[in-house]
Parts: C-alpha cells; structure tokens; sequence
C-alpha cells in the first residue's frame, strides 16, 4: 500500500484540526464552567436541563409573588392597627361624652376631635399601594373606596367585594388583597341604630317618614328588592316598585301597593315593608327613591358620634335619654367594628405567615433543583483540567511528528 506525500499532508491536516477543535471545546468549557455547551454535546443532559431552568424560573416567579403579596399585606395589616387605634379612640371619647356633668362646650370640644378622626380614618381607609391602587376597592384597584356623598351626609363604599390572589406555590394561592367590604361594611346591626337614619335616604317633593321596624331584616329586603320607586300621581294613587320595576306588596295593611289610593286610606297612613312601617300621611303628587346605605362603618359611626355631641338637648329629660340611647348603640357598634377589625388582622397575620414558609419552601425547592442541573450541565474542574493537559499534550505531539515526517524525503538520500 502506497501513501503519497499528499495523504500526509492532509491526514495530518485533519487531526491537528481535530485536535485543535476538542481542545478548544476544552478551554471553553472550563472559562464557562459548563459541559454541556449545546445541545447536540449531551441531548438527553440538554433535555432534563431545560426542565430545570423551567422550573426554577417558575419557583422564582412565585418568591417574586411572595414578595408582592407579602408588601402589599404588611401595608394593610400597619394600616388596619392604625384604624383600630383610632377606633379606641372613638370608645374612649363616646364614654367621655357620655359624661352627664360636661358643658355643651366640653361636647362641642369632643366633637371636634372625633371630626379630626373621620379625616384621618378617610385617609387611612383611601390607602394605596406602591402600584398606585387603593388597598380596600376589591377589584375596583383604581376606584377611590369611601367617598363623601353631600345629598346624605354619609361615607359611601364604591368597590366590591373581591379579592384577587396569586401563585406563591404549585398548589398554593393566598388572597393578596382585602377589599373594604369585608373589613369594614360588615359590622354586625346593632338594633335600633339603622332606624334614625332612614330618613335621610329619601329624596321626594313629598314628605315620608321612616320609623321603627327591625333594621337588619329591612336591610336584607333591601339588598335584594331596593332601591324603591314611589310615585303618586295627581289624582293621589300611590304606586311602589322594586328595582325591576316590580310592584311591591306591603305587609299591614295587606296590599299591592300598585294604584294605592291614599285617599280611600285616610285611617291607615302608614304601610310596612320587610318588618319597618313608612309614614304616607304626608305624601303628595312626586316621585321618591328609597334606599338604605350601611351606615355602621367606621367612617359614619364617628359620624353619628359627632352629630349627637353637638346636637345633645339636655334641656329635657327625654333629650337626655334619647342620647344616653344613641350613645350606647354607637359604643356597641364600635365594639362590633373592633371585632370585626380583630378578625380582619388575624387574617392577613395568618396569610403573611403562610407566605414565610412558602418562601423557605421555594428557595429550597431551587436549591436541591439547582443542583440537580448543576450534575447535568457544569463542568468538573478536575476532570477537565486533565482532560486539557491531555489533549494538550496529544497537540504538542502531533506537532512534533508532523514537522519530523515532513522533512521526510528520498531526496534526502541521494
């Protein structure tokens, strides 16, 4: 068998080239710390790593929650505690103010520091989070949740009562907003205290008054029935319909109060609706809108509270009691807004304890994930470093050879 110069040159060619490209290979494994630089060098190690990084990519995405979900609660925990301060606040001042011996100028002084509260509980309750959404709106992130409305005088609620959650595992989620619904609009009815509001739910040409009745089954009636339309025509029949426009039927006198002719009535000038008895003797041709507003929240409470120490008649006996009466309801509707603000920090106190440990959790699941990685794609140092030297050598060698076979001639001998 016969090999020309050529073959030499070439087959020499060939594996200086190969020689030179696995080291290489080499020396860029070791500068990246990876063995596996693509995937056609380990298809099966390129697979699983790709499922680790996915992985780890998803786990760190849920910290990331975590840490949203986490600040964003811990605002609304420092928020609520400062609500509740003030809501002792207001204890305190409602027994002070139900001191018999106090001028109408100590009230009136009282009245002036409970109307610095309602500032700051409307601030408070109006927070926002970094993002720029209020803390209380439910879903509604963008839309301001208590507002003033001047027509009744009442702290008005406008969000919903959503909550919105994020991933913080692969099987757990954790509610990281609280909407002001739950937090604040839930207070338990305190009896007798909804009635001496009624009133100032309606808006009508003629007179109708509102007394008596159980507040907490009216207050259900109307959250599926209200708002009420009323209307009397000018020959004085009285119609009352529901939101879809229903007519509604009283209780006493048992009637459908659909062309109800007040006139024929003149005895009975009043009907009951859901257990709370309207007073009609007034009425006269116009349209009314009745609707009730949850008035036991924080905001109109100290709102109530103001009202009766600067209104407080205690010329008469009956004026005394009568505010000894609504001093109590507001004492018991702020134990009940306690409560229920006790129940709103241990909730979020729970879901931020929830989110530590799933925090540990994570950062240990991308630890022992990221070593399982580490196993497929990095490089061994000691292994690749001999590796290096070996094929190094192998280079050197080949070098060495080729320069001494090329000079290699029969004319040499001749």
């Amino acid at each position: 068998m016969r090999i020309s110069t050529q073959q030499i040159f070439l087959s020499n060619i060939d594996n200086l080239n190969s020689s030179s490209a696995a080291l290489f290979k080499t020396q860029q494994q070791l500068s990246t710390g990876k063995r596996v630089l693509q995937p056609s060098d380990d298809p099966l190690a390129s697979a699983q790593i790709q499922k680790f990084k996915k992985e780890i990519a998803r786990t760190e995405q849920f910290s990331a929650n975590i840490e949203v979900a986490d600040r964003r609660l811990s605002l609304e925990e420092t928020t609520i505690d400062q609500i509740n301060n003030l809501s002792i606040r207001l204890k305190e001042l409602t027994l002070q103010g139900k001191n018999g011996v106090l001028s109408d100028g100590d009230r009136s002084s009282i009245a002036s520091e409970v109307g610095e509260i309602v500032k700051s509980l409307s601030s408070l309750m109006n927070t926002k989070d970094v993002q720029g959404e209020y803390l209380f709106a439910g879903n509604k992130g963008f839309t301001q949740p208590y507002t003033y409305n001047q027509s009744n005088g009442r702290y008005e609620f406008n969000g919903d009562d959503g909550q919105r959650y994020l991933q913080v595992g692969p099987e757990n989620k954790v509610a990281s907003t609280d909407s002001g619904f739950d937090i604040f609009e839930t207070v338990p009815v305190v009896p007798g205290y909804i009635e001496a509001d009624l009133t100032q739910t309606v808006s009508m040409v003629s007179n109708i008054d509102i007394d008596g009745g159980d507040a907490e089954e009216f207050g259900e009636y109307m959250a599926a029935h209200g708002p009420l339309t009323m209307s009397v025509d000018a020959l004085g029949f009285l119609t009352v319909t529901d939101k879809n426009g229903q007519p509604v039927t009283a209780e006493d006198p048992a009637a459908t109060l659909s062309g109800y002719k007040l006139s024929d009535n003149l005895n009975a000038p009043t009907f009951t609706i859901a257990g709370v008895e309207l007073d009609i003797s007034g009425a006269n041709e116009g349209t009314a809108t009745l609707d009730v507003f949850d008035q036991h929240n924080i905001l109109n409470t100290a709102m109530d509270l103001k009202e009766q120490l600067e209104t407080a008649d205690f010329t008469t006996e009956s004026g005394k009691e009568l505010f000894n009466t609504k001093m109590d309801q507001i004492l018991t509707n702020l134990s009940g807004i306690e409560e229920l603000n006790i129940s709103a920090r241990t909730s979020i106190g729970g879901r931020i304890n929830t989110l530590e440990q799933q925090l540990l959790v994570n950062e240990d699941y991308i630890l022992f994930t990221e070593e399982a990685r580490s196993s497929f794609e990095d490089m061994d140092y000691n292994e690749a470093i001999s590796m290096f030297s070996l094929q190094e050598t192998a280079l050197e060698a080949s070098y060495a050879s080729f320069a001494a076979i090329k000079d290699l001639s029969l004319f040499n001998y001749l």
